[in-house]
Formats: structure tokens, sequence, C-alpha cells
């Protein structure tokens, strides 16, 4: 069986570091430059997919955040038995109204490094960044993307819709409910709901999140 894990916009595997997981065949797969700012998400898909094989006993994506609308993405392209949700979304209902608007704005071209680097102090608490190291890695990770891809990936969610919803893969959500990016109260059916878990969640609370997934790769098919 085989494990990918894919980490949220702008972030990179460093997300995942604190989980602890009883399986040994993991994958990170980091996120790589758009061909141009249009790139359409599913030709993105299928140049990541690359780094996906296909294994008889089993592909399980693990996704946080856009990472999972990736995750659900390459499954139309690969063979998945099943896909874990974390902090993300399994359609366009799901998707907050601001993340809507950008594309149609043009407010994705607006989005830099620098710019959350100076921004960060009056929205990073609010979304869950509360440590100096949690506030650290998260300006770290996204300094290590390029402009451009940050504004593809906002602008490609921005546009997403997922219609068919993977249609054969088993999804599993995993979500907060403090979660300021993607509120809970969107969310249709989440499998599981932490408690007092933000969009970081995957970093601040592993071993709940481990648990679960734990539980999950187990029990995959």
């Amino acid at each position: 069986m085989k494990i990918y894990f894919i980490p949220g916009l702008g972030f990179d595997s460093r997300i995942f570091r604190n989980l602890n997981l009883v399986s040994a065949d993991i994958t990170y797969v980091n996120w790589i430059a758009p061909i141009s700012s249009k790139e359409n998400i599913s030709v993105y898909a299928a140049r990541l997919a690359t780094k996906i094989e296909e294994a008889p006993e089993g592909t399980i994506l693990i996704g946080h955040s856009f990472g999972g609308v990736m995750c659900q993405e390459i499954a139309r392209i690969k063979k998945v038995h099943k896909i874990i949700l974390i902090s993300s979304i399994k359609s366009r209902k799901e998707l907050p109204f601001n993340f809507k608007i950008l594309k149609p704005l043009g407010l994705h071209k607006l989005f830099t490094k620098k710019l959350v680097a100076n921004t960060f102090q009056f929205w990073g608490s609010y979304q869950g960044y509360k440590s100096t190291e949690e506030k650290e890695l998260c300006l770290n990770m996204i300094s290590k993307q390029s402009n451009k891809y940050l504004q593809w990936a906002l602008r490609q969610l921005s546009m997403w819709s997922n219609l068919d919803s993977s249609a054969g893969t088993t999804i599993i959500h995993i979500h907060g409910d403090f979660d300021k990016t993607f509120p809970i109260s969107l969310i249709n059916n989440p499998n599981f709901i932490i408690p007092n878990g933000d969009h970081f969640m995957v970093y601040k609370q592993p071993d709940i999140i481990s648990e679960i997934l734990n539980k999950e790769i187990e029990n995959y098919i």
C-alpha cells in the first residue's frame, strides 16, 4: 500500500512533520511550478500525478487544504482507493464567498510573499498561528513558494467546482470546528470534527489526527 501526502496552498511537507504514522511507505508530494498563470487545474494535476504510483494493495492520498483539492483532481487520473481530506473541501458549495470572488475580481494577482509577510501580524493569530514556532514555520513555508505558484493556486481554488466529487473513490473528511479558512458551517457531513481544531490543526494537534489517519489507513478498503 502506498500513501501520499499533499500539503496546503503555499505550504510544504513540513506541515505533516508532527504526525506519528504506523505505515512506512509514505511519500510527501510538494508543489511544482505551474506552466503558466492560466494552466488548468486538471492539466496541473496530471503533471503532479506523475509522482503518484498506483499500488495493487491500495493507494491513499491525504491532502491538507488545497492539497485535498489536488488529491481529488488526481483521483480522476490515477486509481486511488481512498482520499483523506484534512481541513479541506469537497465541492464548490463548501468554498467560502471570499475565495469565490478572487478570480472574478482579479484579487489573486495581488497575493505575494511580501504581502503575506507584511500583513501576517493582522491575520496570523486569527487563523490559528499562535506560537512563535508556528508563525515562523508558516512564513518560511510560504517564502519557499513562488509568487507565480501562489497566484495560480488561488486562481484555481477560486474557480474550482468538483462536479463529480471524484466518483468511485472513498473520501474521508477531517475538519476542525474552529477553522477560519474553510468554516465548519459550510462543510457537508465531515466524518470527523476536531474540537478546537483550526486550519493548522494537522501540525498543532498531531496526536488526534494521527490516531484517525492510522485507523483509516488500516481500514483502507
